[in-house]
């Protein structure tokens, strides 16, 4: 991969994102706020590669998965004014579906192709394919978008609970109803140490714990130290409601946090 073909890649994706400009507000809103998600997991991956000492061939890779690991989210939000998937289409299926069709990476290697088309098609996955070799650079790339993707998901979480009387973005609360409590499948799987599910969200309580319970599917220490420095993790818990559970989740996750640090 050369440098000229990152370039490129860059200039068709705002070629590419400016067809869905829209004069309807909530349209624009979201659509930008996707392009920024973008630049900003293309930043998080660079830091991430950089951290594992990969070479610099190894890190445009990482950035054109960046790029596009996204791409579908514009025409899914422009269709179905949504981003949950299970209500529109799989957007990491469709992004390597826009990509194939443009022929985007036509004149890429196999190998190269099928990284990067693999690597985003995994992105949101609950878990990476057993069928995917560990300790191969498929599985690695897997793992790097996942860790970039999941840091700035985080960001935005964090930015929107951080500031009081903001009214929240709809599409990024899945329209979900502001209630109390939380659902007992959540609670059940971060205490497991492992990652909840969407299926099992009911309210916004739920999608702050489901973003949370990503500490359990961290794959790089930079990430970490990504998330202490930046506090995140913190904000989010410092949103939750103050009810009976909450402080043992909140003391599970530090826990948690406190063995992966020590």
């Amino acid at each position: 991969m050369q440098k000229e073909d990152l370039d490129f890649f860059r200039k068709w994706f705002f070629e590419y994102v400016n067809q869905f400009s829209s004069p309807d507000l909530f349209i624009k809103e979201n659509i930008e706020l996707k392009i920024e998600h973008t630049g900003r997991v293309c930043e998080n991956i660079l830091l991430l590669a950089k951290s594992e000492k990969i070479s610099e061939n190894d890190c445009m890779l990482a950035e054109t998965i960046a790029l596009f690991h996204d791409l579908s989210r514009f025409e899914q939000f422009m269709k179905y004014k949504t981003f949950k998937d299970s209500e529109s289409e799989n957007h990491a299926f469709l992004s390597v579906k826009i990509l194939n069709k443009e022929k985007v990476l036509s004149h890429f290697s196999k190998e190269e192709k099928g990284l990067i088309l693999k690597s985003i098609e995994c992105h949101n996955m609950m878990e990476i394919p057993q069928s995917i070799e560990k300790h191969s650079k498929l599985y690695f790339f897997c793992r790097l978008i996942r860790d970039a993707d999941k840091i700035d998901i985080l960001r935005l979480a964090s930015e929107e609970y951080s500031e009081e009387n903001r009214s929240l973005n709809p599409a990024l609360e899945l329209y979900l109803p502001d209630t109390r409590g939380y659902s007992e499948p959540i609670v059940s799987e971060i205490l497991n140490n492992r990652m909840a599910k969407i299926a099992d969200m009911k309210n916004r309580n739920d999608v702050k714990l489901l973003r949370l319970s990503w500490v359990f599917d961290i794959n790089f220490p930079a990430t970490y130290s990504l998330l202490r420095e930046y506090g995140y993790l913190e904000t989010i818990m410092s949103s939750l409601p103050e009810i009976k559970e909450t402080s043992l989740l909140r003391r599970h996750f530090e826990n948690y946090l406190s063995s992966i640090n020590s």
